[in-house]
C-alpha cells in the first residue's frame, strides 16, 4: 500500500513539473523572450514630468512654504542623526528646534539647486500628498534658511537666472570630449 502512494505522487509530481514546463516555454515563446528579469525592472517612472525650472534659475516665494522636518529643511540639515543618544543633549536639541522657522514667507527669493521630477517620487517631503509631480529644490537667499522642495505653482520665476550659462558649458565640454 505504501509503494502504490509514493508512485501516485511521483506521478503527481511530474505532471505538475510537465505543466510547469509548458507554461514556461509557452511564455517564452508568446514574449519573443524579451521579458524583463526582476533586475531590469524599474521602479520609477518611466517618463517623468519635466519641471519648468532649471537648476541655476532664480525664483521667489509666491506664497508661504511648509519647511521639511520641523524646520530642519529637506536634508534635515542639523538633525545629528547617527549620533549616539549619550552624546546628545535633548533639552537643547528641543530648545533649538523651537527657535527654527516652520515656513519659508512668500517673497523670499533663492536659487534653483536641483529638480525632483515625478518618477522619484519617494524622495519626496513627508509632508507631501497626492499623485506624483515635480518638485524645485531651493536654496533660500536668507542664511537662516535650509534647502527646501517647493512646488512649481508655490514659485515665480525672476531674472538673472544662470542655466543658460551652465548648459553652454555643459555643451562646450560635450565638444571637447568628441
Amino acid at each position: 500500500l505504501v509503494a502504490q502512494s509514493t508512485r501516485q505522487v511521483r506521478a503527481r509530481l511530474l505532471s505538475v513539473c510537465l505543466l510547469l514546463a509548458a507554461t514556461a516555454l509557452l511564455a517564452l515563446v508568446f514574449t519573443g523572450g524579451d521579458s524583463p528579469t526582476f533586475s531590469q525592472l524599474q521602479l520609477t517612472q518611466a517618463t517623468p514630468k519635466v519641471s519648468r525650472y532649471r537648476v541655476g534659475d532664480r525664483v521667489m516665494a509666491k506664497v508661504p512654504i511648509r519647511i521639511s522636518n520641523g524646520g530642519r529643511g529637506y536634508y534635515n540639515e542639523g538633525a545629528a542623526v547617527g549620533v549616539p543618544e549619550h552624546l546628545r543633549d535633548t533639552k537643547a536639541e528641543e530648545k533649538e528646534m523651537s527657535k527654527l522657522l516652520k515656513v519659508v514667507e512668500g517673497g523670499k527669493a533663492g536659487s534653483v539647486v536641483g529638480i525632483i521630477t515625478a518618477g522619484e517620487w519617494k524622495n519626496k517631503p513627508e509632508h507631501w500628498k497626492g499623485m506624483p509631480r515635480p518638485g524645485v529644490m531651493v536654496s533660500w537667499d536668507d542664511g537662516e534658511l535650509p534647502i527646501e522642495v517647493a512646488e512649481q505653482m508655490d514659485l515665480v520665476q525672476m531674472e538673472g537666472s544662470v542655466a543658460d550659462e551652465r548648459r553652454e558649458q555643459r555643451l562646450q565640454k560635450w565638444k571637447r570630449t568628441r
